[in-house]
């Protein structure tokens, strides 16, 4: 939530571990930003496809970083399922934002992922922003993450800031992360 700009103006969390969010109000003076203090954020405790599917809203963005796709909880947010009902509740100009340790990235795990995205949506990227740290960017139209530096949200107080959080200072940061195109991902 740290690298989220300023230009966004309303933030849905959905945590299904209640600890997790205890851990974080624990911990919150020891922080640069709280991020649950941030007036955008709202918080459901509860499983992400629980929540997408009791819920009508639409997002111009959804992120998903659920742990490893081994484990009960998340198991289900790696389906093609999940990223169909993601998909479902996205704008039209949506982009689907996928995580993943790449630590724990086999060859198999990386098709099945790719394959996943490239079947729900027209376009999908894969990036390593940092390194070990999948980034999956999924949407109905052509990518071009680098463009918003060109925009008036880029302008507003904080909005280069937030992102210099998560490593991207310029579009440049964002060429070099591109480890697969969209032919690449197909």
């Amino acid at each position: 939530l740290e690298a989220v700009p300023p230009s966004v103006r309303r933030i849905d969390v959905v945590e299904i571990e209640p600890q997790v969010i205890a851990a974080n109000q624990h911990i919150a003076g020891e922080r640069r930003h709280d991020p649950l203090r941030d007036s955008r954020v709202r918080v459901f405790v509860n499983d992400a496809r629980n929540t997408l599917l009791r819920t009508s809203a639409t997002y111009d963005i959804i992120v998903s970083q659920p742990s490893h796709p081994w484990t009960t909880a998340s198991a289900n947010l790696y389906s093609r399922e999940f990223v169909a009902l993601a998909a479902r509740h996205l704008s039209r100009d949506g982009v689907f934002v996928q995580w993943m340790n790449a630590a724990f990235v086999d060859a198999p795990l990386l098709r099945s992922l790719a394959a996943t995205l490239a079947g729900e949506f027209s376009h999908v990227e894969v990036h390593e922003p940092i390194p070990m740290s999948l980034v999956f960017l999924a949407s109905r139209r052509p990518l071009d993450p680098a463009a918003w530096f060109a925009t008036p949200a880029s302008r507003l107080p904080g909005a280069i800031a937030a992102l210099r959080n998560a490593g991207i200072a310029s579009p440049d940061d964002l060429h070099w992360s591109l480890l697969l195109d969209d032919a690449g991902v197909r």
